[in-house]
């Protein structure tokens, strides 16, 4: 296809799981032959996009609906003429497509990625995806449907699945070396997660689990306001030398090799990244009913699963890992169906295929 001028817009104050998508699907795209720019608040998203190759530009634009800077956008966009826009922060949806639509961008794309994050949500974003934004963007099946239904009455087609691609898990450690580095036997069961240590991700419900279990191990991986919480959580349980906090760590590879259960505990998620590198890394994974779940663990077609959806309550979590953890034979199937499952369903080729299509306005393939 003819190589597109694409802007990327995201206005986030921290690099989570959304913001490494972005940059990874942006610079999939540069090496497509498109000519890619990401336009960010601060280095906080800025930094890890250049350490990838990203060409990026500092714009801190304040406010979610103020004509004066979504003008300001409008004046930086028209520096670059794409054609197309991609805004990636839900809250700065109407300054985004209102500055793509002041500077004549022919074709301006918003990605959902989580369930909250609705048309709906008030009447700015109603105006802003009614009017200007060309197609809307999910990551999961059960986000298409109420998505469209906030559109009232749009046409389906303006709604387009494109499931979250994963990339093989980096690695710096040899297998089982960062076990040996934790002092975790060799025989122990681990769980754990890789998440913001933001109330949202709930993981107080893991630590709670794995007090319930004994002699299981658990490793949390990543940082924020509620890591030093969690970690009282587990003094006060009589588990702190059970629990290892690693802090955020980019090659989480090393701490997928580490564990036999992947754990999601979210209260409200979109298509986990971290679940998909999980699967990717052949770890079987136990989540709570969160958008994308059950889509990424329902069976395979000959009826193996790469993980279970589980109610979200301590009594459940801790029930469902005692049982998989008690069972070797059922973790090794699911962890072979997990690398399956991320292989056939979120592999970048379709992703990037179906991306071309809704950013240049081309039939979806």
């Amino acid at each position: 296809m003819t190589p597109l001028t694409l802007v990327a817009h995201n206005g986030a104050r921290v690099y989570g799981g959304a913001e490494r998508y972005l940059v990874r699907l942006l610079r999939r795209l540069q090496d497509r032959g498109h000519r890619v720019v990401l336009l960010c608040r601060d280095e906080t998203v800025a930094g890890p996009a250049r350490a990838l190759g990203v060409a990026t530009e500092i714009g801190r634009v304040g406010g979610h609906a103020s004509l004066h800077h979504a003008a300001r956008l409008a004046a930086q966009l028209r520096r670059h003429r794409p054609d197309a826009v991609l805004l990636g922060t839900f809250k700065k949806t109407w300054l985004g497509a209102m500055g793509a639509r002041l500077a004549r961008v022919p074709r301006v794309v918003a990605r959902i990625g989580l369930a909250t994050d609705m048309p709906s949500r008030s009447v700015l974003y109603q105006v802003a995806f009614r009017r200007w934004i060309d197609r809307v963007v999910v990551n999961a099946t059960d986000l298409t449907g109420p998505v469209w239904a906030a559109l009232e009455g749009a046409a389906e087609e303006r709604v387009v699945l494109i499931r979250n691609a994963v990339d093989a898990p980096a690695r710096t450690l040899p297998a089982g070396a960062l076990r040996r580095q934790l002092g975790i036997p060799a025989a122990a069961p681990v769980v754990g997660a890789v998440a913001r240590l933001v109330r949202q991700k709930r993981l107080e419900l893991l630590v709670r689990g794995a007090a319930r279990l004994e002699g299981v191990c658990c490793v949390i991986a990543g940082d924020g306001p509620e890591r030093a919480p969690l970690e009282r959580l587990a003094a006060e349980l009589g588990i702190g030398e059970r629990v290892r906090f690693l802090g955020h760590r980019e090659a989480i590879g090393d701490v997928l090799d580490a564990l036999d259960l992947f754990v999601v505990t979210s209260h409200v998620e979109g298509m986990s990244n971290a679940m998909l590198e999980a699967l990717a890394a052949g770890v079987p994974v136990l989540s709570t009913p969160v958008s994308g779940a059950a889509e990424a663990l329902e069976p395979l077609d000959d009826g193996r699963v790469p993980g279970e959806v589980v109610a979200a309550s301590e009594e459940a979590l801790a029930g469902r890992l005692r049982a998989l953890l008690g069972d070797p034979a059922a973790l090794a199937s699911m962890g072979a169906a997990a690398r399956t499952r991320a292989l056939e369903r979120f592999a970048w080729p379709d992703a990037l295929e179906r991306w071309e299509a809704v950013l240049s306005g081309a039939p979806l393939p």
